[in-house]
């Protein structure tokens, strides 16, 4: 094997070691294309695609390889390529990775007990102790501020050794105290061009960029196994991933368009999706051609309007007519009550209303589809949110993966994540 392919290895292995340890990144790193690039000095991202040099990469121990990896990981899913806009792209660069070099030493403590995937700050880089909030645009004014005299080009850079503000008691009120100011030489790769971008984006690249990289950090942190499962999260990124919801229409249409184009078994699911962790319940196509149907569980307690509820089955139904899918309709408050089965036709879906309610105890969902052994292609859990503490074995009678919750408001609640895929019925444009 060559030297090439080794490193090569080493990162393979070390993604497939994430998505097991660390499903939420693991699930990103074998999303987001990872190529070798002899033209660049050591390693980049554009936003795209995170490109790296063997002759950098080979004076790195593989505990390096695997830092500087994840060093671009977080430029990536944080758009700081996107977010430089026209920034002094030295400046920029050096407040970023101050950023992200903080954020892969909280990831390391964390991994640090697990073989093969310690992480090991390589020899170079700007490396200062910063808040966890920090944030990259905050932490650039700060930066500037100290370089107002400095030209264009210049090769070093004034910092403060430590960027975690220290106060002290002073006539009775608590004062600031300034770190130390050094003056550091810039990585000769900061000179020449901009790190972070083998070319700029347009502004069409970067809003597609920026809505495909909301859309991966949704998918990758919507199920149980996500967010939850990292013991480290950068709390910017937390925030990303709870703006601008998934469109659940779009969510149901893409469960749907696999159905169509795979032959896949609940049993044996087909291994391209592993990655992602949408393994789909069996979805065959019958001798009509009509595909298993889909399940639409609706909170009837009194919090989803009749108007939220009229709006979400009739544009279930059109979903479902244009896949041929059988739509299945049932109610719960703190027990299944009003259910609906195969239902084909407009009539019958807005017809399905509910008759009782009661409390909200989504619990009971599970126990319904547990006592029928049900296997639905996709799960709707329409609901204003407040529904109390799902129970984890329970809940693995609908699995995250194939279920979408459906928000008839903006409420939030910490629970979100272990239910399914997180949409709003109306999305604020």
């Amino acid at each position: 094997m060559s030297e090439s392919d080794s490193i090569a290895e080493t990162l393979q292995r070390f993604k497939s070691r994430m998505l097991i340890e660390r499903p939420f990144y693991g699930d990103i790193l074998l999303r987001v294309p990872v190529v070798r690039d002899d033209n660049i000095p050591t390693a980049c991202t554009d936003g795209r695609t995170i490109r790296w040099s063997f002759k950098f990469f080979n004076t790195l121990t593989p505990a390096q390889q695997r830092y500087v990896l994840m060093h671009e990981v977080f430029h990536t899913i944080l758009r700081h390529p996107s977010r430089m806009q026209g920034q002094d792209h030295q400046v920029w660069n050096v407040a970023t990775d101050i950023i992200v070099n903080h954020y892969c030493d909280l990831l390391a403590q964390d991994l640090q007990k697990i073989p093969g995937l310690r992480l090991e700050r390589p020899r170079d880089g700007i490396f200062r102790d910063i808040e966890d909030s920090e944030t990259a645009e905050n932490l650039y004014g700060k930066i500037l501020a100290l370089n107002r005299s400095r030209k264009k080009g210049e090769n070093s850079l004034f910092l403060r050794k430590s960027y975690r503000p220290k106060r002290t008691w002073k006539d009775g009120k608590q004062v600031e105290i300034p770190a130390e100011i050094e003056k550091i030489t810039l990585p000769e790769a900061d000179l020449k061009r901009p790190r972070n971008g083998t070319a700029p984006l347009t502004p069409e690249e970067e809003q597609a960029l920026e809505e495909a990289m909301r859309v991966i950090l949704n998918e990758a942190g919507s199920h149980d196994r996500g967010l939850q499962a990292s013991c480290f999260m950068p709390r910017e990124l937390l925030r990303l991933t709870r703006s601008k919801p998934l469109d659940w229409r779009r969510i149901l249409k893409e469960f749907l368009s696999e159905a169509q184009s795979d032959d896949t078994s609940y049993a044996t699911p087909e291994r391209k999706y592993l990655h992602m962790d949408l393994i789909l319940p069996g979805h065959s196509l019958s001798e009509e051609g009509e595909l298993e149907s889909i399940w639409a569980f609706v909170d009837s307690s009194g919090s989803v309007s009749r108007a939220d509820l009229e709006e979400f089955l009739s544009q279930l139904y059109q979903i479902a007519r244009e896949f041929r899918c059988e739509v299945n309709i049932a109610y719960w408050d703190t027990s299944v009550t009003d259910v609906y089965e195969k239902l084909r036709n407009e009539k019958q879906v807005l017809t399905a209303q509910p008759k009782h309610s009661g409390g909200t105890d989504i619990n009971c969902v599970y126990r319904y589809a547990a006592e029928r052994n049900l296997k639905p292609l996709a799960t709707l859990i329409l609901t204003d949110g407040y529904f109390g503490q799902p129970d984890r074995e329970l809940q693995k009678a609908l699995p995250a993966r194939s279920t979408v919750l459906v928000l008839c408001n903006n409420s939030e609640n910490p629970v979100y994540k272990t239910v399914g895929r997180i949409c709003r019925l109306k999305n604020d444009p």
